[in-house]
This record gives C-alpha cells, sequence and structure tokens, in this order.
C-alpha cells in the first residue's frame, strides 16, 4: 500500500506553469522515465496532462525525437 505524507505540497498553492507543475509534481520520481514512456506511446502528439516530469507542450517537442531514436534502438544503429 502506497502511503501519502500527510501534509501538503508545498508548491499547492503557487500560480505556476504547466512545465513548472510538471517538474513539481515529479521531482524525484524514481519511475519518471517509466511514466513517460506508455504516454509517448499511447498519446504522441496528441498528449495531454502530466507524466514522467513533462508538460504536454514538452511531450509534444519531444516525441518526433523520442520515435527516431526508438527506430533506431530496433535497427541496432547507436545513438
Amino acid at each position: 500500500m502506497t502511503e501519502f505524507p500527510a501534509d501538503e505540497p508545498a508548491w499547492l498553492d503557487q500560480q505556476l506553469t504547466d512545465r513548472e507543475l510538471a517538474a513539481a509534481m515529479c521531482q524525484g520520481c524514481p519511475v519518471a522515465d517509466e511514466c513517460l514512456e506508455p504516454e509517448l506511446r499511447s498519446g504522441g502528439a496528441d498528449t495531454v496532462g502530466v507524466w514522467g516530469g513533462l508538460s504536454a507542450d514538452d511531450r509534444r517537442e519531444l516525441h518526433p525525437h523520442w520515435l527516431r531514436r526508438g527506430e533506431r534502438a530496433e535497427r541496432g544503429v547507436a545513438r
């Protein structure tokens, strides 16, 4: 069972941009990469929300690069 801290996060009352909120929410998360991967696979350019510490705009920008990286990895070409 996952336990959450009783205190509210320090950033809760702040006016943050989507990018800042994503970074604050996911800072230090040990599974950020694992969280990001399924959204890049399924959401692609239509991604929404906060995944892997990145805002939707950040993921839309990352998606084409992620696709190219994946294609090279499947062909066995080094980065």
